[in-house]
């Protein structure tokens, strides 16, 4: 630990198996980015409508919605298990959709494939997380490697929105998918190599029964419970500002190069990638009283792009909202140290389709905007909807109460408690 009493990233990344999940997680996600932009990129070339390339963005969050049942195979199943027939079944996939990404062959099919693709990323997503809580039962290192997690994730899709548009020039879609193909290769390799086998953590095995009462159950402790409740309902909400850059970048100056659609595109995840480095060096309880701060700051630079500024002005300001953006590490990490280990699968499910099904809605919804105001109001209204739903959460949120909770967890390990009371509302 350091003096602060806070793990450091150094410390974490000497565990092997958290340095084999973040190796296996640079793969896939860099080769998943550069995918969606270089179907991004043909849907916009062949029709240049903001909507259908916003879509395509998009359709990747629509299976991790209808997937959200699965959430619970990571719970029944060893989570090692999971994650390996996912990354296989999606390497078997995209290289049928690279084989397939000719000319001649409609963009539908190709969306299909790539939908088809993303159903595993559900339960991948919902195994990876709950297993850094197996692997680090120390909350300070959980926290930090949930923080190193989300910085493999931004930094893979600030090098394929920035790369995807300069390879899909020189090497051409089929390539790029290929490529793509061969990253869920590599991240079965990690896995395989570097991460235990350990039993399932519930009761073993699964039906469409479970499935259906592991669902209810996920959503139930998510609805039930007053501390995961408005946080999770938060992130979801927060979608329409976090979705904004990405669902206008291709199309917000007229005529402007693949370059610098990539770059608008990597401008919110790489201040993302920076807030979140800077966020992991505070301990998890600490961290949870600059959620709405930093909300609020992303709001306010997002609100700024009323001005319609050029490109690097406006990469400048989605950057500064990016890096306050880095909240949603402590919100991700705040729920699992709140979930029984048991139950990490199914909630993590839940909360991730949620916010994978309200992305979808914000990418549609701004880009609808985008049409019909401009890229730049419609970045600046959804600023203001994010004030509007910062303030509210504000009011409602017993942020006191998850900071006392979080601080007590980090003295007993990482098991969360049986059941969390309702805290009593403060009087005033």
């Amino acid at each position: 630990m350091s003096e602060s009493g806070n793990a450091s990233l150094r410390q974490v990344w000497r565990n092997r198996e958290v340095r084999g999940l973040l190796l296996a997680q640079v793969g896939s996600d860099l080769g998943d980015q550069i995918a969606r932009i270089a179907l991004t990129l043909l849907v916009y070339q062949r029709n240049h409508s903001l909507v259908q390339a916003a879509a395509t963005l998009a359709v990747s969050f629509v299976p991790a919605v209808a997937s959200a049942p699965l959430g619970s195979l990571a719970d029944r199943f060893p989570r090692r298990s999971v994650m390996i027939v996912c990354d296989l079944a999606r390497a078997a996939v995209i290289a049928l959709l690279a084989f397939l990404a000719v000319s001649g062959t409609p963009i539908l099919v190709l969306l299909a494939l790539l939908l088809i693709s993303e159903l595993a990323t559900g339960p991948f997503s919902s195994a990876r997380t709950a297993l850094y809580g197996d692997v680090l039962t120390d909350q300070s290192e959980f926290a930090v490697a949930q923080a190193a997690g989300r910085m493999v994730n931004l930094g893979a899709q600030v090098g394929g929105f920035v790369l995807g548009g300069i390879v899909v020039q020189l090497m051409g879609a089929r390539t790029v998918l290929a490529l793509d193909a061969l990253t869920f290769v590599v991240s079965y390799v990690f896995i395989r190599t570097h991460v235990l086998a350990r039993p399932s953590a519930d009761e073993p095995g699964t039906s469409l029964h479970r499935l259906w009462a592991d669902l209810r159950l996920g959503i139930d402790e998510i609805t039930g419970d007053p501390l995961k409740r408005p946080i999770i309902i938060f992130s979801w909400v927060s979608t329409i500002y976090f979705s904004a850059p990405e669902a206008v970048a291709v199309g917000y100056h007229g005529h402007q190069s693949e370059t610098t659609s990539g770059l608008l595109l990597a401008a919110a995840p790489a201040g993302s990638f920076v807030g979140a480095a800077l966020l992991s060096r505070v301990r998890l309880p600490q961290q949870v009283r600059f959620v709405m701060p930093m909300a609020a700051l992303s709001c306010i630079a997002l609100f700024a792009t009323s001005i319609n500024p050029p490109p690097v002005v406006a990469f400048a300001l989605w950057f500064i909202a990016g890096t306050m953006t880095a909240f949603v590490i402590t919100i991700i990490a705040s729920v699992v140290q709140l979930t029984r280990p048991a139950h990490r699968g199914r909630v993590i499910g839940v909360a991730f389709a949620g916010f994978n099904a309200a992305s979808t809605l914000a990418y549609l919804l701004v880009s609808w905007i985008a049409e019909s105001l401009g890229a730049a109001r419609a970045v600046s209204l959804a600023g203001f909807v994010g004030l509007v739903a910062v303030g509210v959460t504000a009011v409602v949120w017993h942020q006191d109460r998850l900071v006392d909770v979080l601080t007590t967890l980090a003295g007993q390990g990482t098991a969360a408690p049986a059941a969390v009371e309702e805290p009593a509302v403060p009087q005033h």
